[in-house]
């Protein structure tokens, strides 16, 4: 019971994200310390620490060498994974629940945007965080606004973005159970709709992909990574010629891999901060396009965003760390989609999932393993149905 509760917290503030305060520009995620708290969740990563502890380490040790603060969200994205691993074999995960949760409160949002917009906005994340932490509230953005004719909304989560990459995530990951609930996959759906974001085209492109996962899955994770950013990288370089048509949303995502091209040596190999950026490249048109962005301290979404932030070397250390963990060439190319708006160490909610979702087809075999000799719990699911 107590182990429940816990994890009722836990997938309250993971998925609740303007819950948790921000001091100091940086966000205090409640959901990394809560986790301690069950004491059979330091058992379980005890038990288990051989599996994960070396490629751990030495993620975060490259990422130390150029960012402490890279290293210490690498750390933290590790407690994530090992506490949704914890919670999904003990069959203890409330994830979809809060989910529920979330997607309901999205619709009074939706609902009263053209009842009372005023009071729609009042429901919306900044006012919301605000009204909880005053001062410490957590950037956030109300951007509430009409896409194909409807709005878009965010539940619980910082801005309809996230919240749309959030139910992306949950919606892949709930197709790895047991017996998928229509109903519940429904309400995720109607959940995108009211969210709709560049995000959500995640889940087109994963059912456009469904039909090729048998070939993904025989690619090496490192193969598909490349191919990823090769393609990636030639569409960007494109779209860079053409100030990438003046979309400042397009530019933060894809501007890094251009960037790449047009970065000095030293600032690829030591890494360069948002300030630098603009006081060293806004006369490149894409760098003075996302300028906003950067002024926030943003970098690049994306591969390229980690790159820019560690430095080539180190960043490439990190990403052979995935690339070499990763269960196979499907599963990676997920994480890669899923993760395209924000870096690979970024602690927010669908990120920690998106690695889950990477690693699924390993840890449920792994798991399968370590449950047969007691038989309490029921092992997961292999792999989703085909």
């Amino acid at each position: 019971m107590y182990s429940r509760l816990v994890s009722v917290l836990f997938y309250m503030f993971f998925t609740c994200v303007i819950l948790n305060p921000q001091v100091n520009g940086i966000t205090l995620y409640f959901y990394l310390v809560i986790p301690f708290l069950d004491l059979d969740f330091s058992r379980f990563l005890a038990g288990t620490a051989r599996r994960w502890a070396g490629p751990l380490l030495i993620a975060v040790m490259a990422s130390a060498l150029t960012s402490p603060s890279a290293a210490v969200r690498v750390l933290s994205i590790g407690i994530c994974i090992g506490y949704l691993m914890y919670t999904t074999e003990r069959r203890i995960s409330y994830l979809h629940p809060w989910m529920v949760i979330n997607i309901l409160f999205a619709t009074v949002q939706f609902a009263m945007y053209y009842v009372n917009r005023d009071f729609s906005l009042l429901l919306g994340p900044t006012n919301l965080s605000k009204l909880i932490w005053g001062d410490y509230a957590t950037m956030t953005n109300t951007n509430f606004y009409e896409v194909f004719y409807f709005t878009r909304v965010s539940g619980f989560s910082r801005e309809a973005g996230f919240f749309s990459s959030l139910l992306v995530a949950s919606l892949i990951l709930h197709l790895f159970s047991d017996s998928p609930n229509k109903k519940l996959i429904a309400l995720y759906l109607f959940g995108l709709f009211i969210s709709f974001s560049k995000s959500s085209m995640v889940l087109f492109l994963f059912a456009a992909l469904y039909p090729f996962r048998y070939r993904l899955r025989s690619l090496h994770p490192v193969v598909v990574m490349v191919g990823y950013y090769a393609v990636i990288s030639a569409i960007s370089v494109y779209l860079a010629s053409n100030n990438f048509f003046g979309s400042d949303t397009f530019a933060h995502r894809l501007a890094g891999y251009a960037f790449v091209f047009d970065a000095r040596l030293e600032d690829l190999v030591k890494g360069i901060s948002a300030p630098d950026m603009m006081a060293h490249y806004k006369y490149l048109p894409y760098i003075r396009l996302i300028q906003d962005d950067m002024a926030l301290g943003a970098l690049f979404g994306g591969l390229p965003g980690t790159i820019a932030e560690l430095g080539i070397f180190s960043a490439l250390v990190v990403f052979a760390v995935i690339a070499f963990t990763a269960s196979d060439g499907f599963v990676m190319m997920i994480f890669l989609f899923i993760s395209a708006t924000v870096s690979v160490t970024t602690v927010t909610s669908f990120i920690p999932l998106a690695y889950l979702i990477c690693y699924w087809p390993r840890f449920a075999a792994y798991s399968a393993y370590r449950l047969e000799p007691s038989r309490q719990f029921q092992p997961l699911p292999r792999y989703f149905k085909t």
